[in-house]
C-alpha cells in the first residue's frame, strides 16, 4: 500500500509541476515491446518443438497513448493504453494469456536518456484455451478458463532516444494476480522488457 500511494503521488505532483509550466506541449505516441518472466500459467506439448511456458509476465505489449513535456522542464509524462498477449498454437489446440494494462509513467530527462517509473493497471487478465485429442489410444480434451482480478503494480523504465520521435529502452514491471474464484490462488506477473516508442508529428500546445 505504502508503494502504491508514494508512486500516485509522485505522479500527480509531476501532473501538476508540468502542465502549469506555459510552454507544456503533448504528442501522441505509440510503442511496441515484449516482456519476460513471471510465474508459469500453462505448459503447451507439442509433438515437433518439445514444450513452450505460458508466462504470467511474458507476453507482446502493443500500446498507445500520448507524452507531455515541457522544454524548460526535466520531467516528462507518458500516458498509455494497451494490448499485451502471449499465445502458443499446436495442431489440436490454443491456449492465450491477455490483459489491457493503463499506464501512467513519469520519466527524468537527461540530454538524450530518459529514467523513471509509474505505476500501470491491468485489466482483465485471463487464461484461456483448449486441446482434445488421443494419446495411447485414450482421447482426452483439456481446458482451461482462468479469470484474474484486476491488479496495479509498478514500473521501472530507462530510454534512450536515438532521435528526437524514436526511442528504444528495457523496462521492468512488478506486479501480481489473484485469481477471481480462488484468491488464495496468485500468478507473479513481474518482468522485465524491451521497448521500441516513436512520438508522432510536431508538439501540440498543452493547456
Amino acid at each position: 500500500m505504502i508503494k502504491k500511494i508514494t508512486l500516485t503521488s509522485i505522479l500527480m505532483l509531476s501532473i501538476s509541476t508540468i502542465t502549469n509550466a506555459g510552454d507544456s506541449t503533448i504528442k501522441p505516441m505509440i510503442q511496441f515491446g515484449y516482456d519476460f518472466g513471471g510465474k508459469t500459467l500453462a505448459t503447451v506439448y507439442n509433438n515437433y518443438d518439445g514444450t513452450t511456458n505460458i508466462r504470467a509476465g511474458s507476453g507482446v505489449r502493443l500500446e498507445a497513448g500520448a507524452m507531455v513535456s515541457s522544454p524548460q522542464n526535466p520531467l516528462e509524462l507518458q500516458f498509455l493504453v494497451g494490448y499485451k498477449f502471449e499465445g502458443e498454437t499446436a495442431s489440436n489446440g490454443d491456449v492465450t494469456w491477455d490483459s489491457t494494462p493503463f499506464t501512467a509513467l513519469v520519466m527524468f530527462k537527461n540530454r538524450r536518456w530518459k529514467f523513471g517509473g509509474g505505476v500501470t493497471y491491468h485489466l482483465n487478465p485471463y487464461l484461456s484455451g483448449s486441446f482434445s485429442g488421443y494419446d495411447r489410444g485414450e482421447y482426452f480434451n483439456d481446458a482451461v478458463n482462468d479469470r484474474y482480478d484486476d491488479a496495479i503494480g509498478g514500473i521501472a523504465q530507462v530510454d534512450y532516444r536515438a532521435t528526437d520521435n524514436f526511442a528504444i529502452g528495457i523496462r521492468g514491471t512488478y506486479i501480481e494476480y489473484k485469481l477471481k474464484n480462488d484468491s488464495s490462488v496468485t500468478a507473479n506477473g513481474s518482468s522485465i522488457g524491451f521497448n521500441f516508442s516513436y512520438a508522432f508529428g510536431e508538439p501540440s500546445e498543452f493547456r
